[in-house]
């Protein structure tokens, strides 16, 4: 009657442990980025879009008419929206309305901006509100 048996069976459990823990650690970690990832993305979305809104309700369109909106009332509202989910967006770019034939991919220069709007000869215009933040893993890499 020895008991060398047991003592092996718990130093092997002991070895498998040390061999998955870590990758139970790195998959835990994993989806928690993942889960904060996915929070982080719909939260700015939402807060991106509540300042597009903001926009189009109030006709913003840019420097060239001063009454309208201001980009200042535009980032009040994308900060307003992120208030309480503790993210600070890195940055808070408005690209101002521009016409539909142009391209809706970036912002426009003053060269193509809508003058139509102060003309009043078109009633549709874009704007692009986009908002940036700088996401931090847990996971080590």
């Amino acid at each position: 009657m020895t008991r060398c048996p047991v003592r092996r069976r718990a130093g092997q459990s002991l070895v498998e442990m040390a061999l998955v823990l870590p990758v139970l650690a790195f998959l835990t970690f994993g989806l928690l980025d993942f889960g904060r990832a996915y929070y982080y993305q719909v939260s700015i979305t939402n807060a991106a879009r509540e300042g597009a809104r903001t926009a189009i309700l109030n006709i913003y369109v840019g420097p060239l008419t001063p009454t309208c909106t201001s980009s200042n009332t535009i980032v009040g509202a994308v900060n307003t929206e992120l208030q309480g989910t503790g993210i600070t967006p890195a940055s808070i770019q408005i690209c101002p309305p521009h016409d539909q034939s142009m391209s809706t991919i970036g912002c426009p220069n003053n060269n193509n901006r809508v003058d139509l709007w102060n003309a009043g000869q078109n009633s549709a215009y874009y704007v692009n509100v986009i908002v940036k933040y700088n996401f931090q893993l847990y996971t080590p890499r």
